[in-house]
């Protein structure tokens, strides 16, 4: 058992650090230059286009920016709640059937097994949160696409 827990306290430290290293090289800004000449163009998000006969509102740009800047990422960060809040009653459920084992091995060892699933659902859950934070704060400035650059001849 104790090995268990050392093995599971290990893959928690890599995948807290893995997830550190994914939000810092997101946040961090480039500081390198182009080697070439660069070429803004205007940043314009691709729109599918509603069939005619088809009944509702226009897709707009401003629906377009509310459903993704807004909607789906609260979507997202409420599902992500329920499996953490799903997780942890597992943990707790898991204690309780460790409680009352009263010496039966073989309910001690499920109520153990619960218990580390759902540690590790819960650090699913705190990953997935992460990954989704980071995704969604992902911005790009001045609503242009990023640098291209250009093959200069002499």
């Amino acid at each position: 058992m104790k090995n268990i827990f050392k093995k599971l306290l290990i893959l928690t430290f890599i995948a807290i650090s893995i997830s550190t290293a994914v939000t810092v090289t997101y946040a961090a800004p480039t500081t390198e230059k182009p080697a070439a000449t660069t070429v803004k163009q205007p940043f314009k998000p691709s729109l599918i286009p509603r069939p005619t006969n088809l009944p509702g509102p226009e897709a707009t740009e401003e629906t377009r920016t509310k459903l993704v800047d807004t909607i789906l990422p609260r979507f997202a960060v409420g599902m992500i709640g329920m499996t953490g809040g799903i997780a942890l009653l597992m943990i707790v459920i898991g204690g309780v059937r460790y409680l009352v084992a009263y010496g039966n091995e073989e309910a001690a060892g499920k109520g153990k097994t619960q218990i580390i699933w759902g540690i590790v659902g819960m650090i699913v859950a705190l990953l997935a949160y992460t990954i989704v934070t980071a995704v969604t704060n992902i911005r790009i400035d001045g609503n242009e696409t990023p640098p291209t650059s250009t093959a200069t001849t002499k």
